[in-house]
């Protein structure tokens, strides 16, 4: 596969409108107005200077002098705002994306530095922007690990907290490319259906849906899911038609012409590479351009038309930033030993092969360095060899003396090599025997550890099971026995009412009592097993538990992403771990919003919590009955916990719980 950098999707989401949750429309002649109605109506300097920052992905593929221009005057009507001049470095960074990567580097490191001290909606969505940026700039420099663990770590939270699905779904099309170059294209899939299925859900643009989409398609291609390659095809035709000048048409037709080369049809995909490469254009366009170039030799040699091919081979030679991926120069290599040789040149077909298996070798430890070694070692017998010989014509006593003194120098030589493998061998054994001892106690060591963590295991479950069991068995006794207990009371009671008006008065006190008992009964049976989490399933139970919880000083957000079929039992432990992070929040932070999150990715149940609360010292406050229960329950779903709390600040609580 060829390997694809994520700039060539659809470049920089760092297009920050006056509303920071824009980005550059199909439409780019509508979206260039629309800002220039703002800059020249009345408003304040600092709308105009976002209307000003969000000009330039309009201006950079069309005159980069434009855009600084706009960065300037943008920096001309901040006026010293620490906020707006993040703003401004982050579109800079923009500009200088495709020309100069480390002074783009250094402005996204700059613009991140600046923003981060705003702890707002806009803050969050610009930073996760910035961090996307930064991220594709490591995969740039061939480090796809790098790019993942940035998009992971930092832009996919920034968006998280940010609250935009259609920055996630973005995020989630990087992170399945990633995995694309990586060739785990089953994890990919994950990563771009979930983008799509967001884009759908939010109504998104037919930028970002058709983007999303062609990338769907051309990693179905690398699956050997064709029919799916081609659905995806066909999807995007009718989102692309009211757009004939889009530069998203290179990505359609490069998944349509690799559809084509699978079907054998190499005319038609060398076609479609050519309309691809007609309509490359953008920031992107140099890389879009090389890739289907890449794509169109290989239909070329594969329809045995080798001239074309080998001169856009050698035209991608000339390129610093193609030669400088291994994975790309040896596809080079190798496509010219193929076209030299279907032109019957085979000189430089075969130095082409040799200088590809040469690199090729060198991916997988080459032995090179050794057989330098081994050639110099022949040309210094030779050489001996040579002086013997001369040594012979002279004297035949020179000749004698000379043989007895290598015989001995050889017989010299094998004892002490034969002595030296024997201490080598001794030594050799000595240390293995060692080590294959402390291995074995290490060993034993471990397993003594594993079998004390499944009894305490074992232990803690049997713990929880059982508390369970009894809130189950309370719960029922409670609902059944005294509430009917008390119902029953209260009918007593009521029969009484004929008697004497002041009998019947205290009667009714005693009645509304017995009222406000049953409720409270109830309420408790309820907490200890509530039935709608029986009745209704885990994300109803959570939504209805959020609601009851709401006050008019209490606003909880609750957020479910693909919650899935899981067992009654962890079910019930998921229910009691939220019901201790609000209770938490609410008792002891003094919230007034809280964020809680719940998704579901196979087996893999996802838990957010973040509160604007007073915050507290994870240090000192982690010893809490509740808290300690909440960490028994995650121990034995085999999951991991990390809370983050800042004094005045806010908490926030990430757990990751296994439900297979």
């Amino acid at each position: 596969m060829i390997r694809i950098c994520t700039l060539i999707i659809f470049i920089i989401t760092i297009a920050i409108s006056v509303d920071s949750k824009a980005q550059m429309s199909l439409d780019q002649q509508r979206y260039f107005d629309s800002l220039n109605t703002i800059l020249k109506g009345p408003g304040p300097d600092s709308l105009k200077a976002r209307a000003y920052y969000a000009m330039v992905i309009y201006w950079v593929p069309r005159d980069t002098s434009k855009a600084k221009q706009c960065i300037e005057d943008g920096r001309r009507l901040s006026k010293g705002s620490t906020f707006l001049n993040g703003v401004a470095y982050a579109n800079e960074g923009y500009l200088y994306y495709g020309t100069d990567i480390d002074r783009s580097e250094a402005a996204f490191r700059k613009a991140d530095s600046l923003l981060s001290t705003f702890n707002n909606q806009d803050a969050y969505q610009i930073r996760a922007n910035v961090a996307i940026n930064y991220a594709v700039i490591q995969q740039r420099r061939d480090d796809d690990r790098a790019y993942i663990d940035i998009m992971l770590n930092k832009a996919i939270p920034l968006a998280s907290k940010a609250g935009d699905s259609g920055i996630l779904a973005f995020q989630y099309v990087g992170v399945g490319l990633a995995f694309m170059n990586l060739e785990q294209y089953d994890k990919a899939e994950i990563y771009l259906n979930d983008a799509i299925r967001i884009y759908k859900a939010i109504h998104a643009s037919a930028h970002r849906l058709v983007a999303a989409y062609n990338r769907a398609g051309e990693n179905y291609i690398c699956l050997k899911k064709y029919d799916e390659a081609k659905r995806t095809v066909d999807e995007v035709k009718p989102l692309l038609a009211p757009y004939p000048e889009s530069e998203l048409y290179a990505g359609h037709y490069m998944v349509e012409g690799l559809y084509y080369h699978h079907e054998k049809k190499y005319t038609d995909a060398i076609r479609c590479f050519d309309r691809g490469i007609a309509a490359a254009k953008g920031p992107n366009k140099v890389y879009a351009i090389q890739e289907l170039q890449f794509y169109k030799v290989k239909s070329l040699l594969a329809a045995k038309i080798y001239a074309p091919a080998k001169e856009i081979l050698l035209e991608l030679m000339k390129d610093e930033d193609v030669m400088a991926l291994n994975s790309s120069r040896l596809e080079i290599y190798e496509g010219l030993a193929e076209s030299y040789a279907g032109l019957g040149d085979m000189k430089p077909a075969y130095e082409w092969l040799k200088q590809s298996r040469h690199l090729s070798d060198s991916l997988h430890e080459s032995d090179v360095a050794n057989d330098i070694n081994a050639l110099e070692i022949k040309y210094q017998r030779a050489e001996s060899q040579k002086q013997i010989i001369a040594l012979k014509g002279k004297t035949e006593q020179a000749a004698l003396a000379a043989r007895n003194s290598r015989l001995y120098s050889w017989l010299f030589a094998l004892v002490s090599l034969f002595l030296l493998i024997v201490a080598t061998f001794a030594l050799l054994y000595y240390r293995s025997n060692r080590k294959l001892l402390k291995q074995k106690e290490l060993n034993h060591q471990q397993q003594l550890t594993e079998i004390e963590q499944q009894q305490r295991l074992k232990f803690g479950q049997a713990v929880l099971q059982g508390e369970e069991q009894e809130r189950h068995r309370l719960a029922r006794d409670l609902h059944d026995g005294l509430g009917g207990m008390l119902a029953a009371v209260k009918l007593n009671l009521s029969g009484q009412l004929s008697g004497a008006a002041d009998q019947r008065t205290e009667l009714g006190k005693i009645i509304s009592q017995v009222d406000s008992s049953v409720t409270e009964l109830r309420r408790i049976a309820h907490n200890m097993m509530p039935v709608n989490l029986l009745k209704f399933g885990l994300e109803t139970a959570l939504r209805d538990l959020c609601e009851s919880m709401m006050t008019d000083q209490l606003h909880i957000d609750f957020q479910a992403y693909g919650i899935g079929h899981i067992s009654e039992e962890k079910q019930i432990h998921i229910y009691r771990i939220v019901q201790e992070m609000l209770s938490n929040a609410i008792r002891h932070a003094d919230a007034s919003n809280i964020i809680l999150q719940c998704s579901q990715d196979g087996h893999m149940f996802l838990i957010t919590l973040e509160d604007d609360g007073k915050g507290f010292d994870t240090a000192m406050n982690t010893k809490g009955i509740g808290l300690s229960n909440m960490k028994n329950r995650v121990g034995f779903l085999n999951g991991v916990i990390d809370i983050t709390s800042v004094i005045n600040g806010g908490t926030t609580i990430n757990i990751e719980l296994n439900v297979g």
